[in-house]
């Protein structure tokens, strides 16, 4: 009975410390998860432009952009470190017209990031990884195009797969 117990006992705990690959592992304190993915409504293949806009998502199609103010909204909430909880979903659709999401996620405090190229055919499916950020910031390319990053970042390869266009029109 004792070995059984024992044996019970050490299976909760492997399976509590394993927890899901690709999650954040953040909780609010009652247990509740608060990685980027939560946040965001599940999407099923195909997942068009149309879509995509009528979820609310900020929408990229080869440089026309839909929902950017959604985008703006976000961007002005964490750099200006506001209190509350905001989330975006950027979908960008690639040349055939599969979407790859940048999902984020911010609380007040920090930056939870999910890149999501599992509907990418062409593309090497990369499971879904996040990370937290301390925060966003704008950089420009050598064609003085601007765009945003993530900083400060725990995985700086999954912050590196982050880049939006920040004057797209």
């Amino acid at each position: 009975m004792m070995r059984k117990a024992a044996i019970i006992a050490l299976a909760l705990l492997l399976l509590t410390a394993c927890g899901r690959v690709g999650d954040s592992g953040q909780t609010d304190g009652s247990g509740k998860r608060q990685g980027a993915g939560d946040d965001f409504s599940k999407v099923a293949e195909p997942y068009n432009p149309d879509q995509a806009i009528e979820n609310g998502d900020v929408v990229n199609v080869h440089g026309k952009y839909s929902n950017l103010e959604k985008w703006n909204q976000f961007v002005k909430h964490a750099k200006e470190k506001q209190a509350g909880r905001m989330n975006v979903r950027i979908t960008q659709y690639t040349i055939e017209g599969d979407p790859i999401f940048y999902e984020l996620t911010y609380d007040g405090k920090q930056i939870y990031y999910t890149f999501d190229n599992s509907m990418d055919a062409f593309g090497s499916d990369l499971g879904r990884p996040s990370t937290t950020c301390e925060g966003l910031d704008t950089k420009q390319n050598d064609q003085g195009q601007s765009y945003i990053v993530l900083t400060g970042c725990v995985d700086q390869k999954t912050a590196d797969t982050f880049y939006f266009a920040a004057d797209a029109k």
